[in-house]
């Protein structure tokens, strides 16, 4: 694929805007788009996402690996026919937004609520991936047209099949449509690719449906810098609303690939840092 630079505003450089519609919310302002020569397709990174899931007691001392792991599903429901065969993620660029989708389908007020960001802008990445997020408009493509189609109990054709078949050969990370359950808001479709360029920076419970609203967050990574407390990937929450930890974590191939990446990650830091000194 070919990609062209657009410059955004630091308050020093020139803007070279196409239209406000070439940005997305939950992407930091002050990066660097690429877009595809002549597809609405964007390379570029610094994001926030945000998911929301209706919380019951079988979530109780699962750690922040095991639930973020079923955050990743085989698409066998409305959206099967877009994405055969494929693992899929919902997201959102605002807890709002997330917390309007499930809400939409009669979720309760007992609500754990994901927060991600693309793991290759951390200072100290522990992915295997240090790529930019790859991403479809889909409100430029007519992926829109066929999600709100879906969404309205209609079926979608064998050329609209075909068109989707001909996206998704460009391998992306993820599509953005427009939220209908929130005006403003933003959706975001992973497939498995993108999703493993996610990592987690808080997951949070409340308990609304309870008179003392019980409410407890695990944070996971921290500051601007999006600094990873990898361990803390092992916490769990424990009745009612209280943290807990599971050792075992930290024998698993998550953590340890986790580890090894962290390590190096800091390594090279260092390293850099030592060589300007």
């Amino acid at each position: 694929m070919v990609y062209f630079k657009i410059i955004i505003n630091t308050g020093i450089e020139r803007i070279l805007v196409l239209d406000m519609g070439e940005f997305f919310k939950s992407n930091d302002y002050f990066r660097s788009i690429y877009k595809h020569i002549s597809l609405p397709i964007y390379k570029t990174d610094e994001f926030n996402f945000y998911r929301c899931v209706e919380f019951n007691d079988n979530f109780y001392g699962k750690t922040v690996s095991e639930l973020n792991a079923g955050n990743l599903r085989k698409c066998d429901g409305r959206y099967s026919r877009l994405f055969p065969n494929q693992k899929i993620s919902y997201w959102a660029d605002s807890p709002n937004t997330s917390r309007a989708e499930i809400k939409k389908h009669g979720a309760s007020n007992n609500i754990i609520t994901f927060w991600a960001y693309d793991d290759a802008t951390s200072t100290i990445p522990i992915t295997n991936s240090e790529q930019h997020l790859v991403i479809v408009d889909g409100r430029k493509c007519g992926v829109q047209d066929l999600i709100d189609k879906i969404d309205n109990g209609e079926r979608i054709t064998k050329d609209e099949e075909k068109m989707m078949e001909d996206i998704l050969q460009q391998k992306p990370d993820c599509l953005v449509y427009d939220s209908r359950a929130y005006p403003g808001g933003e959706n975001y479709i992973f497939l498995e690719k993108g999703f493993k360029k996610l990592a987690i920076r808080q997951m949070r419970l409340r308990l609304g449906n309870r008179n003392a609203k019980n409410a407890q967050t695990i944070v996971c990574a921290d500051t601007s810098d999006y600094m990873p407390f990898i361990e803390n990937y092992g916490c769990c929450f424990l009745p009612i609303a209280r943290i807990g930890y599971k050792d075992e974590y930290l024998k698993t191939d998550e953590y340890l690939n986790y580890k090894n990446n962290h390590d190096k990650s800091l390594k090279k830091l260092r390293n850099a840092y030592d060589s300007r000194t």
